[in-house]
């Protein structure tokens, strides 16, 4: 095959990928750590909870935050259950795109996780 048609070639798979559908190919993730979030509490108010293999398991509770304002705990409330749990922040990282919580942990590490505090 000579340069240009190689060219062409290239050309037209170009634009046959810059024309499918938007989901299907892998665009940036938004996955960032906790305590880079301006305002965790309101950012993460409506946050669901999903283990280390993206199983979703529950849903966030409460951020607590340090005395400099960064998350140090997350309470998660367990999907099928009343129960919340307490889990470290840095335990954590949030994808924005999809406003979930993906815990460094499995979902039975996630459930045998001590009980938030009640308030």
């Amino acid at each position: 095959m000579d340069k240009t048609v190689a060219l062409v070639f290239a050309g037209v798979c170009f634009v046959a990928l810059s024309a499918a559908a938007p989901g299907e190919f892998p665009s940036s993730s938004g996955i960032i750590a906790l305590n880079s979030l301006p305002d965790p509490s309101a950012t993460l108010a409506t946050a669901s909870v999903a283990d280390a293999k993206g199983t979703m398991v529950g849903a966030v509770k409460k951020i607590v935050l340090d005395t400099n304002g960064k998350p140090k705990t997350v309470e998660v409330a367990l999907m099928g259950s009343n129960a919340v749990v307490a889990i470290d922040a840095s335990r954590f990282n949030y994808d924005q795109g999809h406003n979930v919580l993906t815990a460094q942990l499995d979902a039975r590490e996630i459930a045998a996780a001590p009980p938030a505090p009640q308030s």
